[in-house]
C-alpha cells in the first residue's frame, strides 16, 4: 500500500492506465515522508542528549548510585534542590526549593537589621545544616518528620517562617526586610560548609559569654569544628548579660525539676561549688546535695544561657547570665560585629567553625 491520497491506491496493478501519473505521485510523497520520518528520527536522538547536556541532577542520590560523600549528595543541592519541611502549626510537610527554604530559615533566625555579610553567613550555615539533614533522612527516615528532610522548631533543627508569616512580622518593612535577606541567600546557597567532604553541623547561636563554647563541654562530644574561640564584640550587645531573682520559694520551686534535689535548712547551703569552663560555661554545680550540668539549670530555670554565676542576697537567689543560647558554633551576634569591621562571609563562617572549607556543590 502506498503513502498517497485515497484515489491512488485504486493503482495498485502494474497495467494500470493511471501508472505513470501515480508513480510520479508515489515518489513525490516518498521524498516528503521521508524527510518528515529523517527529522523525527534525529529529533528522538537528539533530545535525550539535550536533556543530558543540561546538567540536570536527581533530586537525591540513592544508595544503588554507589557514592555517599557529601560531594555526590551535595549534587542535588543548589537553589534548584528541594527543600521538604515539616511544619509545626499544621504538621504538613511543605516542599519548596533550596533557596526558597534558606530565605525562610533566615528570615526566622536572624534580625533582618544585621550587616549583610552577617545574613550572609547566616544563609550558608542554614543551608548546610539543612543539606546534611536531607542527606541523612534520605539515608535514614526518621518516622516522626513523615518524610520530611526537618522540621521548623529551631530547639530541634533550625526555624522556618513563609514569605507570608514574614510579612505578618515585619509589617510595612517587609519589602526592605526581605529583598535584603534573599540576595545574601542568592549568593551563597548552593555554597556549603565541609569538614572532610561532609556538610558540618552548622551550630549557631545569638549571643556568647565573648568566647563561644565547645560542643565538647555542652553535648559532651568533641566535634574538631566547634571549638572555642573568642567573639569579644558579643560583650557590646544590649542583651548580652541578664538576672533572674527568685524568692526561695520560686527557687525550690523550679529546682524541683532537676532530679533528686533535696532543699532543706538554711537556703544560703542549698547550693555549692560551681565549676566553669574558660568559656565561661557552667560545666558541673551542686544544688540539693546533687551535682548537675549548667545546661541543666539553665533548662529548670529557663536562663538565656549556662554562663552564669549564682549568689544568695537578701533571701533571693540571683543569677547573673551571660550570653543568649547554647553558645556553639556561630555568634550571630558576633558576626554582625565582624561583619561591622570589614570581614566578609567566608572569613566569618572560618572564624567559627575551625578548619572548614566552603564548596560550591
Amino acid at each position: 500500500m502506498f503513502f498517497g491520497r485515497k484515489g491512488e491506491l485504486d493503482c495498485a496493478f502494474a497495467n494500470c492506465p493511471k501508472l505513470p501519473l501515480c508513480m510520479e505521485r508515489m515518489a513525490k510523497n516518498m521524498r516528503r515522508y521521508g524527510v518528515l520520518c529523517a527529522v523525527l528520527l534525529l529529533i528522538m536522538v537528539v533530545t535525550p542528549l539535550l536533556a543530558m547536556g543540561e546538567g540536570s541532577a536527581p533530586i537525591s542520590d540513592s544508595p544503588s548510585s554507589g557514592k555517599t560523600t557529601a560531594a555526590a549528595q551535595g549534587s542535588a543541592g543548589g537553589k534548584d534542590g528541594t527543600m521538604k519541611v515539616l511544619r509545626a502549626s499544621s504538621n504538613r510537610v511543605e516542599t519548596m526549593s533550596d533557596l526558597d527554604y534558606v530565605i525562610g530559615a533566615v528570615s526566622a533566625e536572624m534580625p533582618p537589621t544585621y550587616h549583610i555579610e552577617a545574613l550572609k553567613a547566616q544563609a550558608a550555615a542554614c543551608y548546610t545544616f539543612a543539606l546534611r539533614s536531607r542527606n541523612e533522612q534520605l539515608k535514614k527516615p526518621d518516622e516522626a518528620l513523615s518524610g520530611a528532610y526537618l522540621n521548623d522548631d529551631s530547639a530541634q533543627h533550625q526555624g522556618y517562617i513563609s514569605k507570608e508569616e514574614s510579612k505578618a512580622k515585619w509589617g510595612d518593612k517587609f519589602d526592605t526586610y526581605y529583598k535584603k535577606i534573599s540576595e545574601a541567600c542568592e549568593a551563597v546557597v548552593g555554597k556549603a560548609i565541609l569538614y572532610d567532604g561532609e556538610p558540618i553541623i552548622a551550630a549557631f547561636h545569638a549571643i556568647c559569654s565573648g568566647q563561644t563554647e565547645s560542643a565538647q563541654v555542652v553535648w559532651g562530644k568533641d566535634i574538631p569544628y566547634l571549638q572555642s574561640v573568642l567573639s569579644t564584640g558579643d560583650k557590646l550587645s544590649p542583651d548580652y548579660a541578664s538576672t533572674l531573682s527568685l524568692t526561695k520559694e520560686q527557687f525550690s520551686s523550679m529546682a524541683k525539676k532537676l532530679d533528686k534535689v533535696s532543699l532543706e535548712g538554711d537556703a544560703a547551703k542549698w547550693f555549692d561549688q560551681l565549676e566553669t569552663s574558660k568559656a565561661g560555661t557552667v560545666t558541673s554545680i551542686t544544688i540539693g546535695g546533687q551535682k548537675v550540668t549548667g545546661q541543666q539549670v539553665r533548662e529548670a530555670f529557663g536562663l538565656r544561657s549556662a554562663c552564669f554565676t549564682l549568689e544568695y542576697k537578701n533571701d533571693r537567689f540571683i543569677f547573673h547570665v551571660s550570653g543568649y543560647g547554647h553558645c556553639v558554633g556561630m555568634s550571630q551576634y558576633g558576626a554582625d560585629y565582624m561583619a561591622r569591621q570589614g570581614s566578609s562571609w567566608e572569613e566569618i563562617i572560618r572564624h567559627y567553625y575551625k578548619g572548614v572549607e566552603i564548596k560550591e556543590l
